[in-house]
């Protein structure tokens, strides 16, 4: 018979060289499948394993080993401050794209009544973070796929948040040209589709039309920043997360299409993460006329 700390241990063996935290994966596993939490495995780790359990323990670390993502395995991501579910139909969350969450904060009031838009929700955790911080916000977050829709929705409905209307869109098509915001927000894909970095890790196994886009990864970008715009009140906010090598890009593009006070923001990692405009309302009536 092994102790729960033994069969950790073992898959930490296992799993060495497949992921750079091999210990930290097999305890998440160990605690996905006992659903308790670290500190039960530290005060009573050495309890003999049922067979139940060493199965249901293996059977994951066997799926780690053929590099499927932790977050898939267990079937959530902490993001800002909530716990979403996550599949494979959406987009794992990573706490680079908190700085657009960051960012899209600092521009909108806590205590105003405001309209915002997110393209390419996902999970939904971006609008659905956004929108827990601005509880006086309408949040509106399109995605063109039923599947991450459904995901989303889920998302809204178990984290209690209900200032978020979620819709099936194909980026703006569906929103009506009455509707403005004062701020648009995106992830769009914007990997180029050789990128080698797609056949690596837990790309592998995400969704190729979140990740990558044609015309080198610009081809969403360029059309969301062409068509927000006219989606935009006077002085209203866009922010959009890109690669850490097209801030120059998006940035030109920005300015061409009548934004101002455009600023770039970096990550956790110090690595250029989103870029923000903000639309200026002499600007654009000058671009009609």
């Amino acid at each position: 018979m092994l102790s729960y700390t033994a069969l950790i241990d073992d898959a930490t063996k296992q799993l060495y060289d497949t992921t750079e935290t091999p210990r930290i994966d097999s305890e998440v596993l160990m605690q996905h499948v006992l659903q308790k939490d670290i500190a039960w495995l530290i005060g009573y780790g050495d309890t003999f394993a049922t067979a139940d359990h060493r199965k249901a323990f293996y059977d994951l670390v066997a799926k780690r080993h053929r590099g499927q993502p932790i977050a898939y395995l267990i079937g959530r991501r902490d993001f800002w401050t909530l716990t979403l579910t996550v599949n494979e139909n959406v987009l794992i969350p990573r706490a680079d794209t908190e700085t657009l969450v960051e960012e899209a904060l600092e521009r909108l009031p806590k205590d105003g009544r405001i309209d915002v838009l997110e393209l390419g929700t996902g999970s939904g955790a971006i609008a659905l973070s956004i929108a827990k911080e601005r509880p006086l916000a309408n949040v509106i977050a399109v995605e063109y796929h039923n599947k991450a829709l459904d995901v989303a929705k889920q998302n809204g409905q178990v984290n209690n948040i209900t200032n978020v209307e979620f819709r099936l869109s194909d980026w703006f098509a569906d929103i009506d040209q009455s509707e403005q915001f004062d701020l648009i927000a995106s992830n769009p894909p914007y990997v180029e589709p050789n990128d080698p970095h797609l056949q690596q890790g837990d790309l592998r196994f995400e969704p190729i039309t979140a990740l990558a886009a044609p015309e080198n990864g610009f081809a969403d970008i360029r059309n969301i920043i062409e068509a927000a715009p006219s989606h935009l009140k006077d002085n209203g906010w866009i922010i959009i997360e890109h690669g850490f090598n097209q801030a120059e890009e998006v940035a030109e593009l920005l300015r061409k299409n009548g934004f101002s006070q455009i600023s770039l923001h970096k990550d956790i990692n110090q690595l250029p993460r989103c870029t923000c405009g903000k639309k200026s309302a002499v600007i654009q009536k000058a671009i009609k006329r």
